[in-house]
């Protein structure tokens, strides 16, 4: 049997994608957002998933390009294009010409997009009680705190501040 074979044998016999931190907390933040998603009846308001980012940096900091959307959310010009076209059509953002750059497009909630930001935390934070509410609340807080240290890490490493610096 060759290398190749070999590790992937030790790999598939010893790999447990819980205990690996990249798939683990992929699978946790889908998770939440779906139930986020279905708690705040987001259908209604003609958002799904992958809409949710998108609106979250925009909650966090309005008139952001569209270009450090894509980045921030990690999808390419096409599917933040579509996103983009999809919350457009829902009345949720409005796309304006940048004062300095005609060419570049900054995106704005529109007053329904600002309205469901209102409806949106409440249900994420009640998300949050639920799922925490058998966890030792310090434990909790570390949890939070690591992944934040990890994001952090992680926007530096790729030079992606621009959410935080905008």
């Amino acid at each position: 049997m060759g290398l190749v074979a070999n590790a992937t044998i030790a790999m598939q016999q010893n790999f447990d994608p819980l205990d690996n931190l990249v798939f683990l907390s992929n699978r946790v933040a889908r998770l939440l957002v779906n139930a986020i998603r279905r708690d705040a009846c987001l259908e209604s308001w003609g958002v799904k998933s992958p809409h949710i980012g998108v609106l979250v940096d925009l909650w966090r900091q309005d008139g952001l390009r569209q270009q450090d959307l894509a980045a921030s959310v990690i999808k390419d010009k096409a599917t933040i294009t579509r996103l983009l076209d999809h919350l457009e059509g829902e009345g949720l953002i409005e796309r304006l010409a940048d004062d300095q750059d005609k060419r570049t497009k900054r995106i704005f909630l529109t007053e329904k997009g600002r309205l469901m930001q209102g409806h949106f935390w409440p249900e994420a934070e009640k998300v949050e009680e639920k799922v925490s509410e058998a966890i030792d609340p310090a434990a909790f807080e570390t949890c939070k705190q690591v992944l934040r240290a990890i994001y952090s890490q992680l926007i530096l490493e790729q030079g992606a501040d621009f959410i935080e610096k905008n």
